[in-house]
């Protein structure tokens, strides 16, 4: 059997060719790559008019919480997100989220996060919201979703980057400044 070796040697150089090769980089990353590939099985849908999570692997439904959603002002968006990443503690501040950087208004915050799943690049977390003690009863975050710290923490072991999470029932389809 006869094996032939293919060597490409590109005669182009600088911008050109950095262009090219990101313009490559970002087809390969949008097709069947290991974001997609990742997230086979895994689906959660949150329902804001239930405050009920599902999750869900390849259909079978293997955990079910309680969640909280983001305050009038602040509604967490509706859609379907994708987990971009998971931090197990992360400081959120109304400050980067562009809600204020005064501490002396009503929506500032600085806060020690844990377990948390991105699902937007603007800030919108699945986390542990210890402090709310109405999750399931009225929404309070500024468009994060809270859930207990027990299923916060569970979640994130489960999730995968790529998994795909659906929010819906929200009375938001856009996604402003969030955080907890």
């Amino acid at each position: 059997m006869s094996h032939q070796r293919l060597v490409l040697r590109p005669r182009l150089r600088g911008a050109t060719r950095l262009v090219l090769v990101g313009a490559l980089a970002a087809v390969l990353t949008l097709g069947a790559g290991p974001v997609r590939a990742a997230s086979a099985g895994h689906v959660s849908t949150i329902d804001a008019a239930t405050h009920q999570m599902t999750v869900t692997d390849h259909g079978r439904t293997v955990m079910t919480f309680t969640a909280g959603f983001g305050k009038p002002g602040f509604r967490t968006p509706s859609g379907t997100f994708h987990v971009l990443g998971k931090d197990a503690v992360i400081t959120m501040t109304s400050c980067s989220a562009n809600i204020t950087c005064n501490p002396r208004n009503p929506n500032y915050y600085v806060l020690a996060v844990h377990w948390a799943v991105r699902l937007t690049g603007s800030g919108v977390f699945v986390h542990a919201a210890p402090w709310d003690h109405a999750i399931g009863r009225a929404d309070t975050s500024h468009g994060c979703i809270h859930l207990s710290t027990a299923d916060a923490h569970r979640f994130y072991d489960f999730s995968r980057t790529g998994d795909t999470v659906i929010v819906k029932n929200t009375g938001s389809l856009t996604s402003g400044p969030s955080g907890p």
